[in-house]
This record gives C-alpha cells, structure tokens and sequence, in this order.
C-alpha cells in the first residue's frame, strides 16, 4: 500500500505541524479532512520510492529506458546514463522557490502574550 502526503487547504495548523503521511490503498479515496484535527486538506505529489528485487544500477537503468540524474550542486543536476539532456539547470529564481517551500510558513510564538 502506497504512502499519501496530505497537507492543510489555505490555513497553518499549529495541531499537526502540516503536512501528514497516511498509509493508503491505490483505489481508496482521497481525504478531506485531517484526521487529527479535522480540518480541510488535499492530498499533495511527493516524493515516490520504487523498490525492485534486485539492484539497478545508472548503467542497467539506462539499457531499460530510464535517465538517471545525479545532484551536483544546488539547482544542477548531471546525467549518469540513459538517454536525454546532460544536464539541468534550475534559474536563481526556481532554487529559491525550493529554499522558500522547505522554510516554516508561519511562526507562531505562544510564550508571548
């Protein structure tokens, strides 16, 4: 069963700390709803693993139709096997994009008064 990533529609919640992993089958609906706090969300595109029985490397990859990329900076990302591009280059602009969605969204400080 695949692993879903959910995450809050248009608010902070300070309960579930955002974003939230439920385990799901494929034909299982969506949620709408956090199942902690019960609050609207949508279900988000993360991250997949693919797990095969035996190891693949970059070079077996490549015989089999995929590309493999590996990270050589931030923003950059160098072809290892396969067919395509030699690289990609993401703009200043697109790296920090990603810099900005990994930072906190909000801070609350409850100490305060």
């Amino acid at each position: 069963m695949p692993l879903y990533e959910y995450e809050p529609t248009d608010w902070d919640c300070l309960i579930c700390k955002g974003r939230f992993e439920v385990l799901q089958g494929v034909n299982e609906p969506h949620l709408d709803v956090c199942p902690t706090c019960g609050m609207p969300c949508h279900r988000i595109v993360s991250k997949i693993q693919v797990r095969t029985k035996k190891y693949l490397g970059a070079d077996q990859a490549g015989m089999k139709g995929f590309t493999t990329f590996k990270k050589t900076q931030k923003g950059v990302w160098e072809k290892v096997a396969g067919e395509g591009v030699d690289a990609i280059v993401g703009s200043s602009a697109d790296v920090e994009a990603v810099e900005a969605e990994k930072k906190p969204k909000k801070v609350i400080n409850l100490d305060s008064d």
